[in-house]
């Protein structure tokens, strides 16, 4: 059986889609587009035994977000660090480690613009010796 009426709609289809492929000679002007630039915050606080502190940030675009113990005093203390969005009351955590140290980070990836929050707590069972101060460096997009 013969269809020649479909094999002519085909080529005629192919053949349209070749020539819609072709370039024209008005040019399309390219605006060039600003890169996105880090934005780096920096929050310090004190952490006392048993206890949890919560800063919150504002990502205005996708891409990395990275969190990093900057100072802590005394120096070899080991505190508990995560990073996730907040609705406002409560910090949930996307990424933690109760293993955090001076110049120990995270690194997470936003998926879009909003409300993150990072985390910096006591995850001993006898509690932190004392009063313990950070600085904390967030590096964002």
């Amino acid at each position: 059986m013969h269809y020649p009426n479909i094999r002519v709609a085909c080529l005629l289809t192919v053949a349209a889609l070749l020539t819609g492929a072709c370039g024209g000679d008005d040019p399309i002007p390219t605006t060039p587009t600003t890169p996105i630039v880090s934005i780096n915050e920096t929050f310090s606080g004190t952490l006392t035994p048993f206890s949890a502190r919560t800063h919150t940030f504002d990502v205005q675009n996708a891409g990395d977000v990275i969190v990093q113990i900057t100072a802590i005093d005394p120096a070899d203390t080991v505190v508990g660090l995560s990073v996730g969005t907040t609705n406002g009351f409560a910090c949930q955590a996307a990424i933690s480690t109760e293993k955090a140290v001076l110049n120990a980070g995270l690194t997470g990836v936003a998926r879009a613009a909003g409300t993150l929050c990072v985390r910096i707590y006591d995850p001993s069972d006898s509690g932190l010796p004392g009063p313990v101060t950070y600085s904390l460096q967030v590096t964002h997009y």
